[in-house]
């Protein structure tokens, strides 16, 4: 059966995109293979918006009539823009094969590695909870902003655009929420592995670099893993990593330790695209890359329309402004992080690469070049209002708590640390850079010469002056790329690259200088800005290491063939013999943390295997409350607000909010204090759950009931016994004699569900 619901959410996801293409394929006409790659990611996002803006504007609640009504909107948009475009025939058949091929056998082994390890657990991979909490809730109808699951009477205070994406292909494919959970993260990540393929061949021309562009993006993970082998192979401590007791490599590889390569920047938790998928946690910023990958897709192909065109307006700049503003907006209700970044590069790329106008490469004609600027400045502006006026009800309706201002780094990486997350591409995009300095000074350009000298002796004195290593490798990275970029007359898919890695460097500039306050303090101030930074980050250099590799295979091709020389044949093997070095070493760690996850030993996960459902481990670890939520979700409709006891991140709690979307008074509490900036909310929560569990006096319990509008209260072991790992008083448990007045109250509780040591109530008495 579990099967059929693969098949099932894999023929939603086609379908969605097929109807899409049409659209998609005038948008990106000027590439290979008219934009199919994405045309799933951006059929996606326009049918989640249309869910979403109807759900804001009270036409429709979440539901059956939204879904249906937003997918006929979404293909006859699609259908009517693209009317020109549909015919099969005209499609670029051999393309669309091969993207089918990336996203088919990728989202097939991703599945796989989900019936590994499918729990939807509480601790590890915590934030799974929440996620799953949001669906459900979501999934249970009403309006947007949807119901906070874990803060019952206040709407989610954060981005959820992913979550209803998944809700709605939920719903519209049959498929159970707790098996759509996995089958999701699988998705997320194939569609980032059809869009990679899709940008590398048609930047490149080249399959294999599009082969490339997924393995570095979507594959490697940080070469941690390989010093971690080299301990151990050592039996040494390795740069702070220490040797393992494995008997032999096949035991190291089952119990390898994958947590400790994500603190490899101080006072931070860094990830890589891959890793979401293996630790199971459908969170933002993993379910935002395949969209990240759009965008970059949806600027270059809007590049290769431009460049070197004379006209300074078309009749579809319009649908290019329309779909920007579209596709960078969602940011600020998929991942908001990625918003400023992504609106960033599109100014960049349209401002410097001239694409709304064409390259004007004449000196004498001034004229018409002041006005193609005029008239980018014009378009970037529109597209950054659209982006806004689209999305007004996200900003109006005040979800976002949690951002409080920038701060200055006080706990700051040094370069080792960067090196140990990024060598594979800083590596070939410092040798790109030096290839294309080369060939300048070459030509008799020693200003350019001049220049990258200076840049670096600046970027060393200032590293040294504010104590910040990285800028030795953000201001080179930047400043040089920016050169390339400003004195390019006739601008090349080289140099849209360049701007990749502008963003890259300027990225990992802002790291070490700023962090977005939040509830956090130092030395963990940027916790969530690094971790947040580093996966748009891994986007960024990943992409351009792709390029730079094949740019410098091709100069050292076209060398060796100009020359006949020797050395460079020789340089071909070293860098070819470093490429290989620093992939093997990059995949050690994915591979590693996939043994090890589907091994169960070094993780609390692996409770059950060889099923999608993330909740069937419950049924043999907390068979009462499995069987509760069992009937909860086939009894209780809509969002009445559910008591159970208070939760906390990292432990087994809150699982009725989570695992049902009922909003219950408080969930995790941390989450909530984070989201929220309100510790005296919490706090006041905290105390009346307190009261209501405890006291003896029922008008005091009913009068709280009313306060937080509860209609049903569980008791279960956690009510009776508390949560053993937690010492705090909220969590040990309530007394005998205050859980008894629900049974001796049945004028004011009606007792609707018992079993074993779950006991639910219905409140009578609603004042």
């Amino acid at each position: 059966m579990q099967i059929m619901y693969v098949i099932l959410w894999w023929l939603a996801v086609e379908v969605i995109g097929l109807v899409s293409f049409p659209l998609v394929s005038r948008v990106c006409s000027s590439l290979p293979d008219k934009g199919y790659c994405i045309s799933k990611i951006l059929g996606l996002l326009i049918w989640t918006y249309l869910i979403w803006m109807i759900a804001n504007l009270k036409l429709l609640p979440f539901g059956y009539p939204n879904l249906i009504i937003s997918i006929v909107l979404l293909t006859s948009v699609s259908l009517y823009i693209g009317r020109n475009n549909l015919r099969i025939s005209s499609w670029p058949r051999r393309h669309i094969f091969f993207s089918e091929l990336a996203f088919g056998i990728s989202f097939i082994v991703f599945v796989l590695i989900m019936f590994g390890h499918p729990d939807i657990y509480y601790s590890g991979a915590c934030d799974a909870f929440f996620n799953h909490a949001f669906i459900q809730s979501i999934a249970r109808g009403g309006y947007f902003p949807p119901l906070d699951p874990g803060f019952a009477g206040e709407t989610i205070a954060y981005y959820y655009g992913g979550h209803v994406l998944v809700a709605a292909l939920s719903k519209i494919s049959l498929v159970p929420l707790t098996i759509a959970f996995n089958l999701a993260g699988a998705m997320f990540l194939a569609l980032a592995v059809s869009a990679c393929y899709g940008l590398g061949y048609n930047i490149t021309g080249r399959k294999i670099i599009g082969i490339l562009t997924i393995i570095f993006v979507c594959i490697l993970g940080y070469t941690s893993g390989a010093l971690q082998l080299w301990a151990y192979l050592s039996n040494k401590e390795i740069l702070g990593y220490a040797s393992t007791s494995a008997p032999n490599i096949i035991e190291w590889l089952l119990g390898f330790d994958f947590t400790a390569g994500n603190w490899v920047l101080p006072g931070a938790l860094v990830h890589y695209p891959a890793f979401n998928l293996l630790i199971g946690d459908l969170h933002t910023f993993g379910m935002s890359i395949p969209f990240q990958v759009m965008v970059i897709v949806l600027v270059f192909a809007l590049f290769q329309k431009r460049r070197g065109g004379e006209r300074i307006w078309t009749k579809d700049d319009l649908l290019y402004i329309c779909l920007l503003g579209l596709s960078l907006g969602f940011f600020a209700i998929l991942n908001t992080w990625e918003y400023p970044t992504y609106v960033i590069f599109t100014c960049v790329a349209i401002v410097l690469l001239g694409i709304w106008s064409g390259i004007v490469s004449s000196p004498d004609r001034t004229t018409r070049s002041i006005i193609n600027f005029v008239v980018n400045i014009a378009i970037t502006l529109a597209i950054i209002g659209l982006s806004l006026l689209l999305y007004i009800p996200h900003y109006i309706s005040g979800v976002m708590h949690s951002f409080d201002g920038l701060g200055f780094v006080e706990t700051r990486s040094n370069l080792t640390q960067f090196l140990e997350v990024a060598t594979l591409f800083v590596l070939p995009i410092f040798l790109m850079l030096i290839i294309r300095v080369t060939k300048d000074v070459l030509k008799g350009d020693w200003v350019i010469f001049l220049v990258v000298i200076l840049c670096i002796l600046g970027s060393i004195l200032a590293a040294w002056l504010f104590e910040i290593q990285l800028l030795f490798v953000a201001i080179p990275m930047g400043i040089i790329s920016l050169i390339f970029i400003v004195k390019c007359k006739q601008s090349s898919a080289s140099e849209f690259v360049l701007v990749l890695v502008l963003i890259g460097a300027s990225l990992v500039f802002f790291g070490e200088f700023l962090y977005v306050n939040d509830a956090l303090s130092v030395p963990w101030e940027r916790f969530n800005t690094l971790m947040k930074v580093y996966l748009q980050l891994w986007v960024f250099l990943g992409i351009s290491a792709a390029y730079a590799v094949f740019y410098i295979w091709n100069s050292m091709r076209k060398e060796a063939k100009d020359r006949s020389a020797v050395m460079v044949k020789v340089m071909k093997v070293i860098f070819a013999v470093l490429l290989v070095i620093l992939v093997l070493a990059s995949a050690v760690h994915p591979i590693a943390t996939t043994t090890s996850m589907l091994s169960g030993r070094n993780t609390f996960w692996g409770i059950n295997r060889g099923t999608l459902d993330g909740m069937a481990y419950l049924e043999k670890v907390h068979e009462d409350d499995y069987d509760a939520i069992q009937w909860i979700n086939a009894h209780i409709k809509g969002h009445p607000v559910i008591l159970e006891m208070p939760g906390e991140v990292g432990h087994y709690s809150s699982r009725i909010a989570v695992l049902t979307g009922l909003p219950t008074v408080l969930g995790w509490k941390v989450w909530q204090i984070m989201w929220r900036h309100d510790w005296s909310g919490v706090g006041e929560r905290l105390n009346d759950i307190t009261i209501i569990y405890n006291t003896t006096d029922n008008s005091d319990a009913l009068e709280l009931l009313k306060k937080y509008d509860v209609e049903y209260i569980y008791i279960g072991d956690l009510e009776r016994n508390g949560i053993p790992t937690i010492n705090d008083d909220w969590a040990r448990g309530y007394s005998a004699e205050g859980l008894e007045k629900f049974k001796n109250h049945p004028d004011s509780y009606e007792l609707v569900y018992e079993a074993n040591a779950v006991t639910i109530y219905k409140v009578k008495e609603k004042q």
